[in-house]
């Protein structure tokens, strides 16, 4: 098995794929923040003095942030580490590929117990041992 030693192989691909997502999960995380705005400030506002409603509304928001920030870190983590599953098979099959049509001998392409694209790689595995058989005979 081929052990993991980096986790940012295609870093335009992972970086837009992270930013991507970063934005969709800031979009969500909007609404459901607008919706609960909508939804709970009417009910607790009357209870609320006027002197005080400005300061509970910074406090909401700065533990909203302070609570949302390190989960933003443990999503982009999250993202690099999955991203990493299809990077890296997508950085072994170019690199094969290059050799293969440089006329250089390839071997056949290993994954990692984790990496996706199973299906792919051994069709491509297929292929090279097809043109193996050939260059033998």
């Amino acid at each position: 098995m081929i052990k993991r030693t980096h986790y940012l192989i295609n870093k335009p691909m992972q970086f837009k794929l992270i930013l991507q997502f970063v934005i969709f999960i800031m979009i969500f995380a909007s609404f459901i923040v607008f919706e609960l705005y909508i939804t709970v400030w009417p009910v607790v506002s009357p209870y609320i003095p006027q002197s005080l409603s400005d300061l509970v509304i910074s406090k909401v928001i700065f533990r909203l942030l302070c609570f949302s920030i390190p989960i933003l870190f443990v999503f982009v983590a999250f993202i690099v580490i999955f991203s990493n599953r299809i990077a890296g098979p997508v950085y072994r099959l170019e690199k094969t590929l290059d050799k293969l049509i440089a006329g250089e001998d390839v071997e056949i392409i290993e994954l990692r117990k984790r990496d996706d694209l199973k299906t792919l790689i051994s069709k491509i595995n297929d292929v090279i041992l097809y043109i193996k058989n050939l260059k033998d005979k």
